[in-house]
């Protein structure tokens, strides 16, 4: 009778758990960030113009961090992919803040923080980019 080792059951049973969470993380927040009011009646929190604002950029985060997880479970290309959504967050976070001012919900001030991202965003551009071309072509001349 052949024993069949817990490790060689638990890597594939894991691969899937983590897969599933990640793409329950996306769609959940993107419901959230794309209906925050609707989701805090859901679940009886305050519905208020700052709360739909905070509420529905977390969905954002949520959405990019659980799609990175389900993109580098199916790719097992973890730098790229981290650049990639790195990237995708970082574009998320100065949408975020650009309709929270436009909403009344930050001072104009906040756009210093969405200047921010938006700089580091285009940085791990550059990033993944140089990480995408062949290696030969990453060395300078």
């Amino acid at each position: 009778m052949k024993r069949t080792s817990v490790k060689s059951c638990s890597g594939p049973l894991l691969d899937r758990a983590a897969l599933g969470i990640g793409a329950v993380t996306v769609v959940s927040g993107a419901s959230q960030a794309a209906a925050p009011g609707l989701v805090l009646k859901l679940v009886g929190a305050e519905n208020s113009p700052a709360t739909c604002q905070l509420f529905g950029t977390v969905g954002m985060f949520m959405t990019v961090t659980g799609g990175m997880l389900t993109h580098s479970m199916l790719c097992r290309k973890s730098m790229r992919l981290a650049l990639f959504w790195s990237v995708v967050q970082k574009a998320g976070a100065v949408g975020a803040v650009a309709i929270g001012v436009r909403r009344g919900v930050f001072a104009r001030r906040a756009l210093a923080v969405a200047a921010f991202d938006l700089l580091s965003a285009a940085v791990l551009a550059a990033g993944l980019g140089a990480k995408m071309l062949p290696k030969h072509e990453r060395t300078l001349r």
